[in-house]
């Protein structure tokens, strides 16, 4: 990770910490830039959250997953009583598409959740490497016949 890269996401942390949720990416951006002075996409914004759930403690996750989802839930929550509840059919078509855009992210983010979710419960297998002695040069036949692999040679030519 570039030093820049790791100032961006500790002033994406503050700000999330600050508002107590995840702004959407645009916003984020716009907050980097306002409070840091970081210019940012809002494409390399989403890729820092989405690389920040693999990182992320219990605790953080937790939080992380809630801030996200209630977000998430509001603007649905939105676009689903614009698309009811409005005259202008093509207001309601524009809010309908919202609406399924939403959705299909909001299960997006739970895929990705539930990925980071197996990676903070995967424990770590320690790598052990033992070597005693001098190498030696190992009997092919013997290590043929306890892997269950000898065959007869004369067989084999036969065929």
């Amino acid at each position: 990770m570039t030093a820049a890269q790791d100032k961006r996401r500790q002033a994406e942390l503050q700000i999330i910490q600050e508002l107590k949720q995840v702004p959407s990416c645009r916003e984020m951006q716009r907050l980097l830039k306002e409070k840091f002075g970081i210019v940012a996409n809002h494409n390399t914004i989403n890729d820092d959250l989405k690389q920040d759930l693999e990182s992320l403690t219990q605790d953080e996750y937790e939080n992380q997953k809630s801030g996200i989802l209630d977000m998430l839930n509001k603007e649905i929550e939105i676009a689903h009583n614009i698309a009811t509840n409005k005259g202008d059919s093509t207001l309601k078509l524009k809010a309908m598409n919202t609406v399924s855009k939403l959705s299909k992210t909001k299960a997006d983010i739970l895929i990705k959740f539930r990925h980071a979710n197996a990676q903070l419960t995967k424990e770590e297998k320690p790598e052990i490497n033992i070597i005693i002695g001098e190498p030696k040069q190992i009997d092919e036949e013997k290590f043929k016949k306890l892997n269950g692999v000898v065959q007869n040679e004369d067989t084999e030519m036969d065929t």
